[in-house]
């Protein structure tokens, strides 16, 4: 029942003012809530886009650097399975072809990140012009550089030279030497997060560099030198990857088939002198993209083997000519091994193009070294 007129001072009659007044009430409360929950929506999207700056800042970059670092591990383990997978080829004989799977990209972060794609190419190199061969009788050690490339610029190939042969005698030197464009695999790994990574398999070695001098040896080739109560023992090999260019960009994993071509070994003791000593030399080159890891291995190497390291001294154990080694030119001309720098890691530098390293082991008295090819194919239809 409605409340009785209302008549207000002046005249003026009002009907139904409390209803108005109690509407009007209403409104108000009802506006307030809403303004309070357009705030709270407000301030509740404030808070989650600022959590989610941080999880996009913060959280994903740490996530995607743990899966490229994944990534990079993969990689690595992933060229060491084919190196195992290869030297087992050409040294046991078999299996004639082996398959490695190569993870080609990490995982990446649902959603919000893409995974980091790397790019696997085979390059089956070759040496503009071929070899030419040095003329004159291998008797210097200056010979010893027996076979070169035509053109060395950005031809990456190994040279392994024996002065003396298997069944060598002094009427028959039986000089023995090879060298052939190698071959590289190798796999770029264009990171976002963690560092970027090339690796780069040459010579049976794998070459991890992450851009200018930053260069390092991750895997070595089969190079030993060994000193035993003063014999000095070398093995080493030189392998030759052939096949068709390719080169892969994609995600998850693809095969890489090695396929044995030829495998052979050869021994050679030189020939003894009354000393003990043997006129047995060899010299270990290579022609690499990345100087500063070759070069430092070398060094390394040939720090811990024992066989003393040639000073120009014409008496004494640094002596010519017993055993030692040294860094030089390959194109040297002398007819006497050349006083090599102290350090050859000290002055190493990286041009782009090929840098000639060798080391040259004189008198050295049993070598063995393994020669092999093979034929790789790279993803699906490798088999």
């Amino acid at each position: 029942m409605d409340p009785a007129p209302v008549h207000l001072m002046g005249g003026t009659y009002v009907a139904n003012a409390g209803r108005r007044y109690r509407r009007a009430r209403r409104r108000l409360r009802g506006g307030r809530r809403g303004v309070v929950a357009v705030i709270g929506t407000l301030l509740a999207l404030l808070v989650f886009f600022a959590l989610f700056g941080i999880f996009l800042t913060q959280y994903v970059p740490l996530w995607m650097t743990d899966n490229e670092a994944q990534f990079t591990s993969q990689a690595v383990t992933s060229f060491a399975n084919f190196k195992q997978g290869v030297d087992s080829q050409y040294i046991l004989g078999g299996p004639e072809s082996v398959g490695t799977a190569f993870t080609i990209s990490s995982q990446g972060v649902p959603l919000l990140a893409q995974p980091t794609e790397g790019t696997l190419t085979f390059l089956p190199s070759t040496c503009p012009g071929g070899f030419y061969t040095k003329g004159g009788v291998p008797t210097a050690p200056s010979s010893l550089y027996y076979g070169q490339p035509v053109t060395s610029s950005y031809c990456v190939f190994q040279n392994i030279t024996l002065n003396y042969g298997p069944g060598a005698t002094a009427a028959h030197p039986n000089y023995y030497t090879q060298h052939v464009a190698t071959g590289v695999l190798e796999m770029l790994l264009p990171n976002r997060y963690y560092n970027s990574q090339t690796l780069y398999f040459e010579d049976d070695a794998l070459i991890q560099s992450q851009g200018g001098l930053q260069q390092v040896v991750a895997l070595p080739p089969p190079l030993n030198v060994t000193t035993v109560n003063g014999n000095t023992s070398v093995t080493t090999s030189f392998l030759q990857l052939a096949g068709n260019a390719s080169t892969l960009i994609g995600q998850g994993s693809e095969q890489v088939y090695s396929h044995l071509s030829f495998s052979q070994s050869l021994s050679s003791n030189g020939k003894p002198l009354n000393g003990g000593h043997s006129l047995l030399n060899l010299t270990y080159e290579i022609g690499t993209q990345y100087p500063c890891a070759w070069e430092s291995y070398l060094w390394n190497l040939m720090n811990t083997s024992g066989v003393p390291y040639y000073t120009g001294a014409t008496t004494g154990i640094h002596a010519y000519p017993y055993t030692f080694y040294n860094f030089q030119d390959p194109r040297a001309s002398t007819s006497t091994p050349t006083i090599p720098i102290a350090n050859p890691v000290a002055s190493c530098s990286s041009v782009g193009g090929t840098t000639l390293l060798a080391i040259d082991l004189y008198n050295v008295d049993y070598a063995t070294v393994f020669y092999a090819g093979t034929i790789l194919t790279v993803g699906v239809g490798g088999t």
